[in-house]
C-alpha cells in the first residue's frame, strides 16, 4: 500500500511540474528617441494633415484628436511579436514568447509640434497590450514593450506623405472680356 501511495505522490508531483507554467514580463528597453521622432519640412498645419492621412490609410480608429496641442491618439488591434516584446511563457515543455491575441490593442499617440514657421517635429509613442493566457492561471493583461518597428514604419510613411503634401495653389481667375459696344 505504501509503494502505491509513493507512486501516486511522485506521479502527482511530476504531473504538477509538467503542467505548471510561469510568465516572465518583457525585459526589452523602449526604442530610442531617434526611432520614434522625425522633423518634417512642413508648417504645423500641413504636418498635422500628413499624420492624419497616414492614420486614415491604416484604418486606425482615432480615439482623441487635439489639433490645438498637436496630439492624435489612434488605435488598432493588429500587432505581432515582431512589433512588441510581450514577455515569455515558460512551461515544462520549454518557453515561448507571449503572443498577441485577437483581443490585443496597439495605441499610437502622435505628437506634432511646430519647429519654426516652415518645419514641424512629429513623434510617435506606441503602447501594446494583450490578454495573457498562461496555462493554469487566470487570464491577465500584459503590457508589451515596443521594439520600435511600427513607430519607424509610421514615421517613414508620414515623411513620404509630407513630401506630397502642400497647400492648394491659388489661381487667378481669367479676366472677363468686356462685351463689345
Amino acid at each position: 500500500m505504501r509503494t502505491r501511495i509513493h507512486r501516486f505522490a511522485a506521479a502527482s508531483f511530476l504531473a504538477a511540474l509538467f503542467l505548471s507554467a510561469c510568465y516572465y514580463p518583457a525585459t526589452l528597453q523602449p526604442p530610442p528617441r531617434e526611432r520614434t521622432r522625425t522633423v518634417l519640412q512642413l508648417p504645423y498645419d500641413l504636418a498635422l494633415d500628413a499624420v492624419t492621412q497616414v492614420i486614415k490609410a491604416h484604418d486606425y480608429r482615432i480615439n482623441a484628436n487635439d489639433p490645438t496641442h498637436g496630439i492624435i491618439e489612434a488605435q488598432t488591434a493588429k500587432f505581432s511579436v515582431a512589433d512588441a516584446d510581450c514577455g515569455v511563457i515558460k512551461t515544462a515543455m520549454g518557453e515561448e514568447p507571449a503572443a498577441p491575441s485577437p483581443d490585443s490593442s496597439a495605441v499610437y499617440t502622435f505628437y506634432i509640434k511646430p519647429k519654426g514657421p516652415e518645419a514641424s517635429t512629429v513623434a510617435v509613442q506606441a503602447v501594446f497590450a494583450t490578454p495573457l493566457r498562461v496555462p493554469f492561471h487566470p487570464v491577465s493583461s500584459a503590457e508589451c514593450v515596443s521594439r520600435g518597428v511600427q513607430e519607424a514604419k509610421l514615421l517613414k510613411e508620414i515623411e513620404q506623405q509630407a513630401a506630397i503634401t502642400h497647400r492648394p495653389a491659388f489661381k487667378t481667375p481669367p479676366a472677363e472680356s468686356s462685351p463689345a459696344p
